[in-house]
């Protein structure tokens, strides 16, 4: 007896923690986005471990499928890869890197649709809640010129920065930082907006929730397009007009996503040197942030020509522009001609560090992962093209594909995106309809 009560007190426990790490993973990760390689195990464990604890074969779990097959055919060849990168070490490490997310997230996504709805109904509430005031913070942030960060950084000697380059330092403390300084922050949510829309209108009703949905909207919405950072707000446009004709066209909206992001590493070298043969770098019509990607873009468009079947080894842009004499800035240019740090474009970094081949794999594995958007329920197929039409608006323009924080969010997002899908679906047993799909 006693035994018993222990056991369920232990399990009440456990569906008490579940909740909480969903509502702390996006509200850390909106105000620290570098954090999210700490969360995703966290969130990924929180779905996993109820699984298991039922008494299920762990081996489910990584049984694979076309889509997994895919994504580890392009993890093996960054191994390989790895091998003639600049700084071997590095590259292994981003290698290992993908790996570990890539399986992670896999068996979390299968645990998903193994749990109850019930189960995972307060889960996908918690995390819009943990979203939504992640979004406040945020927008407090981008109101008062980062006052809670310039208040850590100044109050804690650890986080004071060694380079204060989009800072303003008086007598040793930070007294203004740069808007862009945030940009990282902004990503995250719009990488929350399209699952925590589908939690809320899975989760509540009515009048209700039209209110609940719409505030969440603004609340997201309104610090993307007052932020600095334009590749979000391309993709918040871009992403709605994704959810409007997936609507309307879910099946083929998805084929055209899939299509799209495979012709994508097809065009992204002629169009890189179109656009600088058009002069847009020199038009002061564009952003400048805008201006100074045509230089990079086509600078390295040039030098994927120099190895264009396998690449230069993963993550070696970085390294190599270190090696590099210094760039040359012809008169009127925003930017030097350089690959800088990256490439700004994951199509294009694809083709420099990965080559022919690289392109290859992750244009299969991407579509891959779009046409899986089809076997979720009817309902939240528009939110999950939104939200793939998201990532790839700021993945074709914003950081490099390597960053840890970076790719620990788009797993993030996914496993978010899984448990708001796992409940919208109709009363039937919907879970088990996604998990024979899987199967395939």
């Amino acid at each position: 007896m006693v035994s018993a009560d222990l056991n369920i007190s232990r399990s009440d426990r456990v569906q008490a923690i579940i909740p909480a790490i969903f509502f702390l993973g996006p509200l850390v990760s909106s105000v620290v986005p570098r954090l999210t390689w700490l969360f995703l195990p966290l969130i990924a464990t929180a779905l996993i471990v109820p699984v298991l604890r039922r008494g299920s074969d762990w081996r489910l779990l990584i049984q694979p499928n076309t889509t997994l097959i895919a994504v580890l055919l392009v993890v093996l060849y960054v191994f390989l890869n790895a091998t003639w990168a600049v700084d071997r070490g590095v590259a292994f490490g981003k290698a290992a890197l993908l790996l570990w997310v890539a399986l992670i997230t896999f068996a979390a996504s299968r645990a998903t649709v193994e749990l109850d709805k019930a189960q995972l109904r307060p889960v996908a509430l918690f995390f819009a809640a943990g979203a939504f005031l992640g979004a406040l913070l945020v927008l407090f942030e981008l109101l008062t010129d980062g006052a809670l960060t310039r208040l850590a950084l100044n109050s804690i000697a650890l986080l004071y920065p060694e380079n204060a380059k989009h800072m303003t330092v008086s007598r040793g403390e930070v007294t203004r930082i740069s808007l862009s300084e945030l940009n990282q922050n902004v990503a995250i949510l719009m990488f929350n907006l399209w699952p925590g829309l589908l939690a809320l209108g899975t989760v509540e009703s009515g009048t209700r929730r039209a209110i609940f949905v719409g505030l969440f909207f603004l609340a997201m919405a309104v610090p993307i397009l007052i932020s600095e950072h334009d590749s979000s707000q391309l993709a918040l446009i871009g992403s709605i007009l994704a959810f409007a004709l997936a609507w309307m066209w879910r099946r083929q909206v998805i084929r055209s996503l899939a299509l799209l992001w495979c012709v994508a590493f097809a065009v992204v070298l002629p169009l890189s040197f179109f656009a600088y043969k058009a002069e847009l770098h020199m038009a002061p019509s564009l952003p400048e942030s805008a201006r100074a990607r045509v230089i990079i873009w086509e600078y390295t468009a040039e030098r994927v020509l120099e190895q264009p079947w396998l690449g230069i080894g993963a993550d070696s842009t970085r390294a190599l522009r270190g090696q590099r004499e210094a760039a040359e800035r012809p008169e009127g240019f925003i930017f030097k001609r350089t690959t800088a740090w990256h490439a700004h474009d994951v199509f294009l970094q694809t083709w420099y560090e990965l080559g022919l081949v690289g392109a290859i794999l992750m244009a299969l594995a991407g579509a891959a992962v779009a046409l899986r958007m089809s076997v979720l329920p009817f309902e939240s197929q528009p939110f999950a093209t939104a939200t793939f039409a998201a990532f790839v608006g700021v993945a074709a323009f914003a950081w490099g594909m390597w960053q840890t924080w970076l790719v620990c969010a788009v797993a993030l997002m996914l496993l978010y995106l899984g448990v708001a899908a796992r409940i919208s679906g109709g009363p039937q047993n919907t879970g088990e309809a996604m998990s024979d799909s899987w199967q395939r």
